[in-house]
């Protein structure tokens, strides 16, 4: 695939780490109303293609019912984890924050 060399500015945070000013997100076009819906396959593979062309912020959240595509996706691009940022947003676990992370990687299919 032809790169196109995108240059996405970056924020530098008060920790030092730098976080893209853009991300490609998985929200209210993507929405799912039932997170046991069939996995969206032009989710997936609309943001491989974003990551591929240098989007690096992934954006997604629970309520969107999409984690399980975005992590699909992450695993599609073949880029490595360190390489991307990825955020994610909780609702329903809002009490249990470790525990909504938890649930959160585990349908992202990531470490961290």
């Amino acid at each position: 695939m032809a790169g196109l060399d995108i240059k996405i500015p970056l924020m530098k945070m008060p920790d030092g780490h730098s976080v893209p000013m853009l991300a490609y997100g998985t929200g209210t076009a993507w929405y799912k109303k039932d997170a046991n819906s069939s996995m969206h396959k032009s989710l997936i593979e609309a943001t491989t293609k974003a990551a591929q062309l240098g989007y690096v912020h992934l954006d997604g959240a629970e309520v969107y019912n999409t984690e399980p595509e975005l992590g699909a996706a992450i695993k599609a691009s073949k880029i490595p984890r360190d390489k991307l940022f990825v955020t994610t947003k909780v609702t329903t676990n809002i009490k249990e924050i470790p525990r909504a992370i938890d649930a959160s990687l585990q349908k992202l299919g990531l470490d961290y």
